[in-house]
Parts: C-alpha cells; sequence; structure tokens
C-alpha cells in the first residue's frame, strides 16, 4: 500500500526490516520425484545421450548456445558452465532413476534488493511437461523465497518461444511487459517477454503447487489428475 513522506509525495510499501541478502549457494533440493543439483561435468553422459536422443536441433532454437554434437563436445560445454562465476547452474535428476534430464540457470542475482532469474531452460525430451520439471522449479524459487528470503523471481523468454510463455504462466509468474529489440541471438532480434514472481504472490503459488505436486494427484503412470489451473480455482 502507498504510504506518502513528509512532502505528500507517494512512496511505496514500507519495509522496516530489509536487510541485504545472503547469496545462494551451491545446494542440493530433494522434492517428491526429482533431486535439483549443482551442474558436474559428470552428468554429461545423460545429456549427451538425451540430447541425441532426437536428431534435429529445435529444442535449441530459443536457447544461446547450440547442441554438443560430440561427447567430448558435451564435456567442455558442461566444464565451462560449472566453471562459471556470474552464474550458478543446477542439474535435475529423476529420482527414481537418478538420470539426469536437464538443468537451468540462476542469474542476475541482487543481494541489495533481494532477486534473481531463473534462465537458460534446457529440459532433454523425457522431461518436458513432466513433474520433475514444476517441482524443480518450485524448489528452486522456494528455495530463494523462504530460506534466503528474497521477494523477486524474473523470467525472461524470447517472445516467440510459445512452450516457455505457457510454462511460465502455468506456474504462476505474472508478464509484466516486453523488452523490445533487447538480444541478438543465433544472427536473430529477440524481442524478451519478461515475467515476474514476487515474495507476496509466492505465498499462494506454492501452497498450489505444493497441493498440484501431492503424490496422489498422479495416476500409476505418471499422469497429472487434476490440473494446476484446478487448484486456483478452489
Amino acid at each position: 500500500m502507498p504510504t506518502l513522506n513528509l512532502y505528500g509525495q507517494q512512496l511505496g510499501r514500507e519495509i522496516t526490516d530489509w536487510v541485504k541478502k545472503s547469496p545462494p549457494e551451491k545446494v542440493t533440493l530433494h522434492g517428491h520425484y526429482c533431486i535439483v543439483c549443482p551442474l558436474s561435468v559428470d552428468h554429461a553422459e545423460d545429456l549427451y545421450h538425451e540430447w541425441q536422443s532426437i536428431d534435429d536441433d529445435r529444442d535449441w532454437t530459443y536457447l544461446s548456445d547450440s547442441k554438443p554434437t560430440t561427447k567430448e563436445q558435451c564435456y567442455q560445454y558442461l566444464r565451462e558452465l560449472s566453471a562459471d562465476k556470474e552464474k550458478l547452474y543446477f542439474s535435475v535428476k529423476d529420482k527414481e532413476t537418478g538420470s539426469v534430464h536437464g538443468f537451468f540457470c540462476i542469474n542476475k542475482i541482487d543481494l541489495h534488493n533481494g532477486s534473481f532469474a531463473i534462465s537458460e531452460i534446457n529440459w532433454a525430451p523425457p522431461m518436458k511437461r513432466t513433474r520433475l520439471s514444476t517441482e524443480s522449479l518450485f524448489l528452486i524459487i522456494n528455495y530463494f523465497m523462504e530460506t534466503l528470503k528474497y521477494r523477486r523471481c524474473e523470467w525472461r523468454t524470447n517472445c516467440l518461444n510459445t512452450p516457455a510463455i505457457s510454462s511460465a504462466e502455468r506456474i504462476g509468474f505474472k508478464q509484466e511487459g516486453v523488452l523490445r529489440e533487447k538480444k541478438v541471438t543465433k544472427g536473430h532480434s529477440e524481442d524478451i517477454a519478461l515475467f515476474s514472481i514476487t515474495a507476496i504472490d509466492w505465498m499462494e503459488t506454492a501452497e498450489v503447487l505444493k497441493a498440484w505436486l501431492r503424490k496422489e494427484n498422479f495416476d500409476e503412470r505418471g499422469r497429472q489428475i487434476k490440473k494446476i489451473s484446478d487448484f486456483r480455482t478452489q
């Protein structure tokens, strides 16, 4: 709720106990179905085979990087990502099989204002549109919001990347606008759609996702019984 200063000017909601936030650590987070852990070069073995399970590059169209074409390139690619000092990369393991099915990045970490961004989401085919993908993002956002007490999570994606936009909206991100002509990727201009979840949003969104992720909401083949949207309307 806006407040007024001594000049009668409107200010944002007052926060009296704000302190600089702690930097995130390379934590391992356990869910019902997946484990989120720091990206390791060892994960190249699983990811290489999964990336090669389809014989084209359509899953890399909206990513800045290109798909490694050999196992050696895959190892080198993960070696470079895991050594990055500015970004944190996390892998997603299937808790049942122990196989790595994808990774994502945490960047734009702002300790003074308590914000961070999820980016470079790279799901291998077996992970797409599964409870593992949703749970992995739930685990990392909850770590920042509940454990570290951050107040804002961003998700940026190409405006033409309709699957990513649908995923962001499905989880509970709200679109804030479009950053026009923001990037040049692989020789093409990109307009970037900006989404966010705030700490206030997360209080309700987390409960919705927890309800959807309950084991009883899935049949024996792992198919959802109720959609996330069903829990929002209750």
